[in-house]
């Protein structure tokens, strides 16, 4: 099979960012390269460190990973618009690109012009060009504006027109950044079943996006990048599954937890503790989670309410627990103590959650002795595998409580479908 595009040990590095040098800085460098002193290497950013991967004429193919891992600057290099700084990068075929908003657009140019001329630079005539103006206008839905500047464009319809022109001139390879986030969601729809029918039709889509279920939706396979490097190269389900499962543990294990001193008792310190009794920043969907709050209070509070609070980030709460409903509230708390909530098991799916907590105090007329805030990230993991055509994206960021469920169908309904 053809290789549509070829990285092959693929290094990319920046100058760091120059800082200001004041006179003294100056004669004191003069002075040092007077004397044979050698002046420091010179700060250096590294984009991409050995990068190599191949992607198969007609296949659609992401890459994905946190931001500054590299993704945008492989699609620069890839189109030209950016050199490695060592390796080797080849492209066959035309080449669509929408890197970043107005990227191939000429601001002097009116829209029509702009049309002509990315046509002629992918190697179509005129008339070749024109069979296909129409759609290009109407897709990107600035006909009032054609013959406008595209300087005077918004960001918006600059977006629009360069991923029209780019998607419609019949490019062999089409490699799309994130730039399409920044439409409208109408927007967003078209360019994703665009993207779609380019695949069908056996071009080739290199796509970059956080979008990750239109990554899943739309790519066969994906490489995860980190830091530059190839972290992952697979199927896309499971580059999106890794790429979830990595920044859930990372966000978690950058949660240390912290004293907390409030009006009168301060939260010293929080641990969560699993059904063998051991600390843990881990639990397993089903099972039971403590938490357990370590206070002390710099004078007798009377009838203190306790309230935790599981959240994934969210607005709202998926649960709250309080002593005040539980009726268990202690008549005072004095010196150092602290104090356990157990969750009897855990109906989450595999993500990290945030436990948030309040202690409020009947002799301060129950206003807040800790003020209701995060007090702990926990994760919580389980073997994710779905064998139906749900995405992995929408099973590790979509709705995170699970409760027991099944289904039934009546008369008329013949029995399961065959996957595709």
């Amino acid at each position: 099979m053809t290789t549509a595009v070829s990285f092959h040990d693929v290094h990319k590095t920046y100058r760091g960012t120059r800082t200001y040098r004041a006179l003294r800085d100056e004669l004191m460098s003069g002075a040092r390269r007077l004397a044979g002193i050698k002046p420091p290497p010179p700060e250096t950013i590294v984009a991409l460190d050995g990068v190599s991967f191949e992607v198969e004429a007609g296949e659609s193919f992401a890459l994905i990973g946190l931001n500054g891992a590299g993704k945008s600057t492989a699609l620069k290099i890839a189109t030209r618009v950016s050199y490695p700084t060592r390796g080797r990068v080849s492209v066959r075929g035309r080449v669509g690109a929408l890197i970043e908003v107005g990227t191939g657009m000429h601001p002097e140019l009116t829209g029509r012009e702009n049309i002509r001329l990315y046509g002629r630079i992918l190697g179509l005539s005129g008339q070749q060009v024109a069979r296909r103006f129409d759609e290009i206008v109407d897709f990107a839905g600035i006909a009032p504006a054609i013959d406008r500047p595209v300087k005077q464009y918004s960001s918006g319809m600059q977006l629009r027109l360069g991923f029209s022109v780019a998607a419609h001139l019949e490019p062999d390879v089409l490699l799309v950044d994130e730039a399409i986030s920044v439409g409208d969601a109408g927007f967003q729809y078209r360019c994703v079943e665009r993207m779609a029918a380019l695949v069908r039709e056996g071009r080739t889509l290199i796509f970059v996006s956080h979008d990750l279920n239109s990554v899943e939706r739309l790519c066969k396979r994906a490489i995860l990048l980190a830091d530059g490097r190839v972290a992952f190269d697979g199927p896309a389900r499971e580059a999106v599954r890794q790429h979830l499962l990595n920044v859930h543990a990372e966000r978690v294990a950058k949660d240390l937890g912290g004293r907390v001193d409030g009006r009168g008792l301060s939260v010293t310190r929080v641990a969560l503790i699993d059904e063998a009794g051991n600390e843990s920043s881990e639990f397993r969907s089903g099972r039971p989670m403590t938490a357990r709050v370590y206070y002390e209070a710099l004078r007798p509070i009377e009838r203190p309410i306790f309230t935790f609070g599981i959240l994934d980030g969210r607005l709202g709460a998926l649960s709250v627990a309080t002593t005040s409903k539980e009726g268990n509230t202690p008549s005072v708390l004095t010196g150092q103590g602290y104090a356990d909530c157990t969750f009897g098991e855990l109906p989450l799916l595999p993500r990290a959650y945030e436990l948030w907590g309040a202690v409020r105090g009947a002799d301060s007329g129950y206003g807040n002795l800790v003020d209701w805030q995060r007090l702990r990230l926990f994760r919580v993991v389980d073997q994710v595998d779905s064998p139906t055509r749900g995405t992995m994206a929408f099973l590790l960021e979509g709705a995170p409580v699970l409760i027991p469920h099944s289904w039934t169908f009546g008369s008329g309904a013949d029995g399961p479908a065959a996957e595709n």
